[in-house]
């Protein structure tokens, strides 16, 4: 076997899933000769571990995002806002539309950039550094960065390819190069995954805010057979199999911890959808055994006041389940995208759904929640990039 240099290993281009193997040997440190006794040679059991070496070798200095004020564990939270699918090349006008409305916390929720636009799959993912560099030289940007506090979680398009799961080869330094970005907190950096929780209010008044990662642990999607017209709702087919994840063992677990904090409202995010199954894209349709597992460790846990928040869809709505065993409706209040949409107004017709209770809509918008401790309600306000109100939904997910 012709054992490759250390400078050609530097300037392979390697595609995410498919690594061959004389690569992941020489990556790994374990390129063997004929004579050597086969039961001696270890391949790697990943991508993910053959890439280690690679990685550790790296000297890239990492983009990092501008200074965030801090979002106090004693504040009373009365308004907050979010939204998903931001292009950094795009206009960013909203930025301070949505600043003038004075959210207390702003939580971007997925697809904060589209890293995997133009990728080459270079395992040093060049794209993704770029493009969260591109993000800081935007002016309407960092003046929001620099006043509103904020909580994020990754999509697919910043996890570093499209739809991709927990088989991505360059998931790791994706990881890697998302907690330099966002400054993540120890206790995220400490783990895999992007996982984290945080619980804001005193006794009475406490928010607690779940963001979940729907990417690192994923098991691999189902595929429809090839069709020519395609499915204009999708590729995939729900994944039947008892041992495929969303959210990985060690997550639900903490998840299941974090469920038993006492709180007066939680705030659950995932970055995909969760409720609806109206269509065959990218949600937790994918993985009905693990919505499933979901909707049962809520029930279980005597969570009625659960709020989930998600995106992803370049389209926005609410949605509303009755799950068993809960004593109040679940909510899935969508916002997607902040400048990536693909349509001009209200696109219900495209994508009839039970679980929906308005329009779909296919224009730029972001979320906003307002709490009335008082009145024990929340209202949900789905917006233009300009301000102005799309729908809103009154809500009392208060335990």
């Amino acid at each position: 076997m012709k054992i490759l240099s250390s400078a050609r290993i530097m300037k392979l281009r390697i595609r995410p899933n498919i690594i061959a193997a004389p690569v992941f040997l020489a990556l790994a440190g374990c390129a063997t000769t004929a004579s050597q006794d086969s039961s001696q040679a270890k391949s790697p059991i990943t991508a993910q571990e053959a890439l280690r070496p690679y990685y550790a070798g790296l000297a890239v200095k990492l983009p990092v995002a501008a200074p965030n004020p801090a979002l106090s564990s004693d504040t009373v939270l009365t308004r907050i806002a979010f939204g998903s699918c931001q292009n950094e090349n795009r206009s960013m006008a909203y930025w301070d539309v949505i600043a003038a409305q004075k959210p207390q916390a702003f939580l971007l929720i997925g697809d904060n950039v589209y890293g995997d636009t133009g990728a080459q799959w270079s395992a040093d993912m060049p794209t993704l550094t770029a493009s969260y560099r591109k993000l800081s030289a935007r002016q309407e940007w960092d003046r929001f960065r620099r006043s509103v506090p904020m909580l994020t979680t990754w999509d697919d398009h910043d996890f570093g390819a499209n739809d991709a799961g927990g088989s991505f080869a360059f998931k790791e330094y994706a990881e890697k190069a998302y907690e330099a970005y966002w400054g993540a907190s120890d206790e995220v950096k400490s783990r895999p995954g992007v996982y984290e929780s945080r619980i804001v209010g005193p006794e009475g008044k406490r928010v607690q805010f779940i963001l979940l990662d729907t990417r690192f642990f994923r098991s691999d999607l189902v595929r429809m057979p090839y069709r020519d017209p395609g499915p204009t709702l999708g590729w995939y087919l729900p994944n039947e199999d008892k041992t495929a994840t969303l959210l990985g063992a060690v997550q639900w677990q903490w998840l299941a911890d974090e469920l038993s904090k006492p709180t007066d409202v939680r705030i659950i995010v995932s970055s995909t959808q969760v409720i609806t199954s109206a269509h065959n894209f990218e949600g937790w349709t994918n993985f009905p055994r693990e919505r499933e597992k979901l909707y049962r460790l809520l029930s279980e846990k005597g969570v009625n006041n659960a709020l989930i928040l998600s995106g992803d869809r370049h389209s926005a709505g609410f949605y509303k389940s009755d799950v068993k065993g809960l004593s109040k409706p679940l909510w899935d209040f969508t916002s997607s995208s902040l400048n990536m949409s693909f349509g001009k107004g209200d696109s219900r017709d495209r994508e009839p759904d039970p679980a929906r209770t308005g329009g779909f809509w296919s224009i730029p918008n972001f979320g906003q929640i307002d709490i009335d401790w008082d009145a024990k309600t929340v209202k949900l306000s789905l917006r233009k990039d300009d301000g102005g109100v799309i729908e809103e939904q009154v809500i009392n997910p208060f335990g």
